[in-house]
């Protein structure tokens, strides 16, 4: 029963994070190197450098905070799918069950949009960047 909702939940982590080295690796594969012909200034080369590393750092420790949110629901599923096995009677069991269902699948889409938020807050960031 609780197999499905946490099957869904590691395949949608898995997506995210794949999607996120990817975004990252291709971002990195942007930065302007020393043999690269630049007809900027090193002062801009390092203004740009350190724009970048402010950037990447803010979405990671916002990545940081949706992970560790991630974590905290699934600690707080954990024990209300365990208070289920208290239940009186079936009618009470049915009732803890669809709401640990309801609390589930609500937790899950919070995070998927978080992570979308993310996702498009942080390519916004990087073709700021990359336009500068």
């Amino acid at each position: 029963m609780f197999e499905q909702v946490y099957d869904n939940l590691q395949k949608a982590t898995e997506a995210s994070v794949k999607m996120q080295q990817e975004m990252f690796q291709k971002w990195i594969e942007a930065f302007p190197t020393a043999s690269s012909p630049m007809s900027t200034s090193t002062n801009a080369v390092s203004d740009w450098r350190k724009k970048w590393e402010d950037a990447t750092t803010e979405m990671l420790r916002h990545q940081k905070d949706l992970v560790d949110k991630n974590y905290d629901a699934g600690i707080k599923a954990l024990e209300e799918m365990f208070a289920v096995s208290e239940s009186q009677s079936p009618q009470e069991f049915q009732q803890k069950v669809t709401e640990l269902y309801r609390k589930s699948f609500e937790s899950l889409r919070q995070l998927s949009e978080a992570q979308l938020t993310e996702f498009k807050t942080a390519a916004a960031k990087c073709s700021e960047l990359m336009s500068t």
